[in-house]
Order: structure tokens, then C-alpha cells, then sequence
């Protein structure tokens, strides 16, 4: 009798500590925190900006060349491609306008 108790309380303990790795492992999923591509793939996703609710903007790098996509519920479109030496560019004229908008002075 006693042995079943032990052998009942070890797979309730195993049962527990398997709950929660796979609760940890699906929050990390959930809010980004896994590459899901482990890092070997062409294509990786620089940075997605919500334009308007199911309308997306994304900056892409595709084998070493950066691409802007425009995204909807229908469909998807190459905005343009985007030089190396350009991106930085493009980077700060972003973070201005996020300022200009933050502030209340951006004009659309």
C-alpha cells in the first residue's frame, strides 16, 4: 500500500512540473520570445508596424536584401526595396515622424 502512494505521489509531482514547461513553453511562443525559424532561414522579418487594424507595414530581409511589404486581409504587396546604406536613413526618418506623432504635431 504504501509503495502505491509513493509511486502516485511521484507521477502527480512529474505531472506538475510537465504543466508547467509547457505552459512556460507556450507564453514564450505566445509573446515572441522563440525564434520559431532557429535562426537558419533566408528570410527574417526586421520590424511589422500596425498601419490601420488588420493593415500591416513589414521590413524584410531576404538573403542579405531588404524589402517593404505591405500586408492587408487580401492581400500583399512589395512597397519597394530598400538599400543597405539607405536603411539607417529610413530608420531615423521613422523615429522622427513616431516623435512629430507622439507630440500631437503629425499631419496626415
Amino acid at each position: 500500500m504504501e509503495t502505491y502512494a509513493l509511486l502516485a505521489k511521484m507521477i502527480g509531482a512529474l505531472a506538475m512540473i510537465l504543466g508547467i514547461l509547457l505552459a512556460v513553453a507556450y507564453l514564450m511562443k505566445r509573446f515572441g520570445l522563440v525564434n520559431q525559424t532557429g535562426g537558419k532561414g533566408f528570410i527574417k522579418v526586421i520590424e511589422n508596424r500596425a498601419l490601420l487594424p488588420k493593415r500591416h507595414i513589414s521590413l524584410v530581409c531576404v538573403a542579405g536584401k531588404y524589402f517593404l511589404i505591405g500586408s492587408t486581409d487580401q492581400s500583399v504587396s512589395l512597397l519597394g526595396a530598400i538599400e543597405v546604406d539607405e536603411l539607417k536613413e529610413f530608420g531615423d526618418i521613422l523615429k522622427e515622424k513616431e516623435k512629430e506623432l507622439a507630440k500631437g504635431d503629425g499631419k496626415r
